[in-house]
């Protein structure tokens, strides 16, 4: 069963997700911000990890520069999840080696579980359309 690590400060939005996933067949694991995140990515050693941007204390770009400098952690899946529609946002993100960087008004929970497996390998064969959810 692959672990998702979710980081990001909305709690609905954070813990709704947690549940979803959960539902759809893997174990996650939440923090409420970078600090929290970098706290948990130790304890959880997640497969793939979930990143708001706009977070209090440790935002997610410099989340996401912190663990790409930890060879361990350089090629950890990443899919940034954010309200910023910006090409310079965008730009850093990549040049952190993020997989994707996904505008959150952009994309539904079964586009985002499409993301999620690419990024694992997992298979798609007998998965059922997943439950919507508004995040």
């Amino acid at each position: 069963m692959s672990k998702i690590l979710i980081v990001d400060d909305a709690p609905a939005s954070r813990e709704a997700m947690a549940k979803w996933l959960q539902k759809e067949g893997f174990e996650t694991a939440t923090a409420r911000n970078g600090a929290e995140g970098l706290a948990r990515l130790k304890d959880s050693k997640p497969d793939l990890i979930l990143l708001d941007h706009m977070m209090p204390e440790v935002d997610g770009l410099t989340f996401l520069a912190g663990i790409r400098r930890f060879p361990k952690w350089k090629t950890l899946p990443v899919i940034m999840l954010t309200g910023i529609k910006d090409k310079q946002h965008s730009l850093k993100a990549q040049t952190l080696s993020v997989n994707e960087y996904l505008v959150k008004s952009e994309f539904n929970l079964p586009d985002l579980l499409l993301h999620i497996r690419k990024h694992l390998g997992n298979s798609l064969e007998g998965i059922n359309e997943p439950a919507r959810l508004t995040i």
